[in-house]
């Protein structure tokens, strides 16, 4: 992974690419949003799977799932009726692997 830096070279890669790094950011900003997306770190989930797990109504559920695969953060697959959801993005697996790096499982008393 690389370091930011001041040099000049990098500074301007990084501003080329703001307005996409600030509409990706935005998309793990919300709280919804995040639980989606780390519910479906290494497996493939069902709307009503992911309800079990995220306290939501299906509406709202539903509005999330939609903005993620407009940012193509997620993809679907249809067996029947039910629809299931994996995650897309190499980004979002190492985004949320370094956030686990500050919110370890148990932390040390």
């Amino acid at each position: 992974m690389s370091v930011i830096t001041n040099e000049p070279e990098r500074t301007e890669v990084i501003l080329e690419h703001a307005n996409e790094a600030e509409h990706f950011l935005k998309q793990l900003a919300n709280k919804t949003r995040l639980m989606v997306l780390t519910s479906l770190v290494g497996k493939e989930l069902s709307v009503s799977d992911l309800l079990t797990r995220i306290d939501v109504t299906q509406p709202v559920l539903s509005q999330h799932l939609a903005l993620l695969r407009e940012a193509k953060m997620v993809a679907t697959r249809r067996d029947g009726q039910v629809i299931y959801y994996r995650l897309t993005d190499e980004r979002v697996h190492k985004v949320l692997g370094l956030i686990n790096t500050f919110y370890p499982a148990s932390m040390p008393d």
